[in-house]
Formats: structure tokens, C-alpha cells, sequence
């Protein structure tokens, strides 16, 4: 067999290593937790392969990248604090505390920085933004928040926003550049919340129809809107039942033609897909929506839907990370006894 000259030989050996010595941020990442009443954080690649634990915690949201997690931990002194881990070195450090609401948070799209609530126990609470390398957080906002994205351009970002918990709650949805002011208010009718900004710049988000009227609290339905609040059009006439709430964004796909959400209520949760030209939904949960799929991300071609299944009430034997193809039909389990998952990369 011949052989490469000696002189070719070593460049071709060296491109092989730099391949193999990639870290695994190179690969798309999945974090989760585990264990219901002590959880720990586990990352693994994206199908659930490799898993490594990293220590106790909750809460974890992967970068846009794939290469830095963030997650919960409780310090000694009962403090909830911001930690972040990183897949290429294995290390991990405190950059936010006190860290409220941890499922009020949002991931800057290049990675570079994430929004979160800092407050007391109880009360208001008061938006940051975090530059996750240096650790600096400017603040943005205080208030009563629901819901928060950023733009594609990674410049500003958008939130619902209450001064009070008055029910019914008048919330509207401001923008804010990141670098903190002047605040826009993209919303005057107080009943518009939980936005979600998508890569074409446009926005979807809930408004809380029929309050007065439904004897439990109002209804959700998405409508979407341009970066300035203008071009309002509805985009779901969804049925909700009383005891239910509808539907919130979840995800929007790298080319704006798909859309997740999630259909909640008391005890209820799971993944609605809803196409943002004609408001025509699907459930991926049809057989069982108690105990089904919820939905958690979407895969940047907007083909497939992570998330988990067990649903709102499923126990942790039953609680499996999995995957569903985003025109429906069966679920494929990553993770055995995972749950709140998140993906990135």
C-alpha cells in the first residue's frame, strides 16, 4: 500500500488531533435535571448520549451556542444563586444572586448574556442583564414580569411587564435596550404579556382575553406584532376550558415558519404547535394532555420538538426527556427519569 510522503503525513495527522481534541461545546448540548426531591444537574450531548452530572442545582438553561449552561444553586445562607458552567472546561462560577423566578430567564442569541430577576423573597422584582464573561449586571426594569426574549440582534430586549398583582393584573409588554434606557412601551391595553421575539423581528404574545366573563380568570390567545408594537394582527381563536389558561410561547424556529407553545393550566401542560401565518394549531399530546408531552425547545429547522414527557402530574418514575417530530407522532425517550430540560448548540 503506498504512504503518504512523510511531509504530508504530519499536517494530515494534526488536522485529525485538532479534530478529535474539539470540546464538547463543539457538539449541540442538553442539561437536566434529576432526582425530584434532591436535584442535581446533569449536561450531555443532544440525544441524551454521554451524560455527565455536575453537581446540585435546578433549573439549568443551556446557551444558544451549546457551550455554557446556567443553573440554580441555594448557597449556605439559603441565597439563590446564579451559577455557570462551562462544557469546554468543566468549571463552574457564581455570576447573579439573588436569583428570583428562575424560569424568568433568557439567553442573549450570540450567548454573551442573559436576562434575569433579582429581588426579596417577596414584592417587586428587578430586571438584569448579565454579561455572563465579566459578570457585570446593568439593571433595567422593576416590576411585577412576565415573560422575557431578546432581540435577534442581541441589542434589547422585551418583557411584560405589571406595577401590581391586582387581579386582574394590568400587564403590558416594554422593550429596553440592553445597555439600560430609555424603556418603549409596545402595548397600552394592559392585558398583553409573555413576549416572544422571533428572528424575523416580529413578536408574538398573549393576551388575556375575557376576564370578566370566564368565572376563573381570563383566557390566552397569541397575537403577534412588529419590534415597534404596530402591525397587531391575532393569530389563534383557541378553545380554553375553565379551568385552563391556553396557550404561551415557547420557541420560535431559526426561519420564523415555526412556532411552539405551550397549553397550561391546573394541571395541565403540554406542547401546541402553531403556524404563524394561519394561527392552526396541533397538539402533540391529543391521546393524553394530563400526562403527555410538554414541550420545552425547538430544533433550529423547526423539525423537531424537545421536551418530556409525564406531563404536569407525572411522577419521577415516569418522567422521560424526549423528542417529537414537529408534525407529530411518536416520541422518542433521550433521558430516562430527566426532567426540565434544555438544549442548546
Amino acid at each position: 500500500m503506498p504512504t503518504l510522503p512523510k511531509l504530508k503525513l504530519i499536517p494530515a495527522l494534526v488536522a485529525v488531533a485538532a479534530l478529535l481534541a474539539l470540546p464538547a461545546a463543539a457538539q449541540a448540548t442538553l442539561a437536566y435535571s434529576t432526582n425530584l426531591y434532591h436535584p442535581h444537574i446533569s449536561v450531555a450531548q443532544d440525544n441524551g448520549k454521554g451524560a455527565k452530572a455536575i453537581g446540585a442545582g435546578a433549573n439549568a438553561k443551556v446557551s444558544p451556542n451549546g457551550e455554557l449552561v446556567i443553573f440554580e444553586r441555594e448557597a449556605k445562607n439559603h441565597t439563590p444563586e446564579m451559577k455557570l458552567y462551562n462544557v469546554g472546561t468543566g468549571k463552574t462560577k457564581t455570576i447573579f444572586s439573588p436569583w428570583r423566578e428562575t424560569f424568568t430567564v433568557a439567553w442573549s442569541p450570540d450567548s454573551s448574556m442573559v436576562a434575569a430577576l433579582r429581588g426579596g423573597e417577596l414584592g417587586t422584582r428587578t430586571l438584569y442583564i448579565i454579561d455572563v464573561e465579566t459578570g457585570k449586571a446593568t439593571r433595567i426594569a422593576t416590576g411585577y414580569f412576565q415573560g422575557l426574549s431578546f432581540s435577534p440582534d442581541n441589542k434589547e430586549v422585551v418583557f411584560g411587564l405589571s406595577a401590581s398583582q391586582a387581579y386582574p393584573t394590568k400587564t403590558n409588554i416594554f422593550r429596553d435596550p440592553v445597555t439600560g434606557g430609555p424603556t418603549s412601551q409596545l402595548t397600552n391595553d394592559g392585558i398583553s404579556t409573555s413576549p416572544l421575539w422571533g428572528p424575523q423581528g416580529q413578536i408574538v404574545f398573549v393576551k388575556q382575553l375575557n376576564a370578566k366573563q370566564r368565572k376563573y380568570g381570563p383566557k390566552n390567545d397569541l397575537f403577534l406584532m412588529n419590534a415597534n408594537g404596530k402591525s397587531v394582527k391575532r393569530l389563534t381563536h383557541t378553545t380554553v376550558g375553565p379551568l385552563v389558561v391556553g396557550l404561551f410561547p415557547t420557541a420560535w424556529s431559526a426561519s420564523g415558519n415555526q412556532l411552539l407553545t405551550e397549553f397550561e393550566g391546573q394541571d395541565t401542560s403540554y406542547a401546541v404547535t402553531v403556524n404563524p401565518k394561519t394561527g392552526a394549531e396541533k397538539s402533540l399530546s391529543a391521546s393524553n394532555p394530563e400526562t403527555g408531552f410538554a414541550g420545552v425547545a425547538l430544533s433550529p429547522d423547526g423539525k423537531t420538538v424537545y421536551g418530556y414527557l409525564g406531563g404536569f402530574e407525572g411522577p419521577g418514575s415516569q418522567l422521560k426527556i424526549a423528542s417529537v417530530p414537529y408534525a407529530g407522532g411518536k416520541a422518542k425517550v433521550l433521558v430516562n427519569g430527566g426532567f426540565n430540560p434544555s438544549w442548546g448548540g
